[in-house]
């Protein structure tokens, strides 16, 4: 035992407890913050990528990579969830208001809520009040999530995917990724993570593979979305290998 333990079990504690206030409290410190997604063929915003924060008087900004691995601990995940998505579908609803009704909204979700019996049930519930296009829904799931039980999460996929819902792993090439299991998954698109981005500063052309996952992706029939891109280097590379899109602080912060 020293204080740097009971200091990060105390933290710990306070995060469980502001998420619980959320889980039971429509008036909460969760909210949305909109990433835009850019077509480099059309150069114009196409999505964007709904990323979750959480403010508490007590404890001020907490990020998603603290409180996200706390609420699956603790299954808080499933009603936190459910609020991301309703308020994911209410800015679709804003867009669509404005004009915008060809912008998809593009959302994280955990294995914890996709195993659940009446996760699907629940999204079509949502789509019917809230009219929502289920085409202007992606569902991101990281690598590791098929870890967990490939066979059942590939066949709710590929329910979600017969309801019009796109689905997209996210962060891919840094997690568990079989390319013998590529084709087979009931997806749409592979989110290049940033630590392939990155390396597009300081690589030569030919030294970097991110053109060669661009191209694998589209052999297997995905389209691509580059995550982090920050600089116009990274841009050009992407834009002379195929890339379909890109998101990151160079669009906007």
């Amino acid at each position: 035992f020293n204080m740097e333990m009971e200091t990060e079990i105390i933290r710990e504690e306070e995060v469980k407890h502001v998420l619980a206030q959320i889980a039971e409290d429509e008036n909460n410190g969760l909210f949305l913050q909109f990433q835009p997604i850019l077509d480099l063929r059309s150069n114009s915003i196409c999505g964007f990528e709904a990323l979750a924060r959480i403010k508490s008087d007590k404890l001020g900004l907490i990020q998603p990579l603290e409180f996200i691995p706390i609420a699956e601990k603790t299954k808080l995940i499933i009603p936190l969830g459910i609020k991301i998505i309703f308020q994911a579908f209410h800015f679709l609803n804003k867009l669509k208001k404005n004009g915008h009704d060809a912008i998809s909204i593009s959302i994280n979700i955990s294995a914890i809520q996709l195993l659940r019996n009446d996760f699907i049930k629940n999204i079509i519930e949502m789509i019917n009040e809230m009219h929502i296009n289920p085409n202007n829904i992606i569902l991101e799931i990281t690598e590791s999530t098929f870890a967990t039980n490939y066979y059942e999460i590939n066949k709710i996929l590929a329910e979600l995917k017969a309801l019009g819902i796109e689905i997209a792993i996210d962060d891919f090439g840094t997690g568990y990724s079989s390319l013998a299991r590529e084709r087979e998954l009931n997806i749409n698109c592979l989110k290049i993570d940033k630590y392939f981005i990155d390396k597009l500063v300081w690589l030569k052309d030919d030294e970097a593979i991110t053109g060669d996952i661009i191209s694998m992706a589209h052999k297997l029939g995905h389209y691509v979305i580059a995550e982090g891109v920050e600089h116009e280097r990274q841009r050009q590379y992407l834009m002379k290998y195929g890339c379909d899109k890109i998101q990151g602080y160079l669009i906007n912060r």
